[in-house]
């Protein structure tokens, strides 16, 4: 699944579903292991220089960014039906020039059926929104996403519950529904997939519907090993500072036991 639009899809290509070994389980985690902590280490060089004083108040906060998303997932099946995934995220915001959001975490996928997913997932979340602000959490998330086909078109419907445990402010759930429709595509014998998606959130604190995302992109499997999503994603949040933004994103999902 993409946490946050990773979240929704555990997503083995379902032909190599296969089994494997202990020790090749064990090589791909170690390299996984590796992976996740050179991303961690750049993220904190990230955010160490991010953290630089600012002169502007929280009155001056803009109302509206451009950012760039990119998330990493990587899938390790564990048995039939079942898969651990890793997650790591970095946003640029601040008209690009700053890293403002980064998370990392883990979520193991049920895959109960032919339609239901379930992905319980913690995530490590930091936010520099603006130089005034910061912000640490963990997100403790169950996720249940339904997916079936009708005629070529596929409807992905996620649902996410999301429990933040906050550093210094009040705790809060937030619950979140995303409608995905996506269609096969092909220019010449390039073959892909299209979809459009909206998602709306609802704040347990504030007892009201705060946001919005619509976002429209293309998926493409590369190979048995990697798939990746590109998109273009438009939020609108009136009370959140900022809360309007216009983001360009990448999604990138490894298989490295297929």
């Amino acid at each position: 699944m993409r946490p946050e639009r990773g979240l929704c899809q555990s997503a083995r290509p379902a032909a190599a579903r296969t089994a494997f070994s202990s020790k090749a389980l064990s090589q791909s985690l170690r390299r996984a292991f590796v992976v996740i902590h050179a991303i961690t280490l750049t993220l904190c060089a990230g955010v160490a220089a991010s953290a630089q004083p600012g002169s502007r108040t929280v009155a001056e906060d803009p109302r509206e960014d451009t950012q760039f998303w990119h998330e990493t997932q990587i899938i390790f099946p564990m048995r039939d039906r079942v898969d651990l995934m890793l997650f790591g995220v970095l946003r640029m915001g601040r008209d690009l020039a700053r890293p403002v959001d980064e998370r990392g975490g883990a979520g193991v996928a049920f895959k109960t059926n032919k339609i239901l997913t379930i992905i319980p997932t913690w995530l490590y979340v930091a936010q520099q929104p603006t130089a005034t602000r910061k912000n640490i959490e963990h997100r403790l998330i169950f996720n249940a996403t339904f997916k079936f086909p009708l005629g070529k078109f596929a409807f992905t419907d996620r649902n996410l519950v999301e429990r933040r445990l906050r550093n210094g402010r009040d705790d809060f759930t937030m619950y979140r529904n995303r409608l995905q429709i996506d269609h096969p595509a092909r220019i010449g014998s390039f073959k892909f997939r299209v979809f459009v998606a909206d998602e709306v959130w609802y704040d347990s604190l504030q007892n009201l519907w705060v946001r919005n995302r619509a976002s429209a992109g293309v998926i493409k499997q590369f190979s048995r090993r990697f798939a990746a999503e590109f998109f273009y994603l438009r939020q609108n949040d009136g009370r959140a500072r900022p809360g309007d933004a216009h983001v360009i994103g990448t999604l990138f999902r490894f298989y490295p036991m297929e």
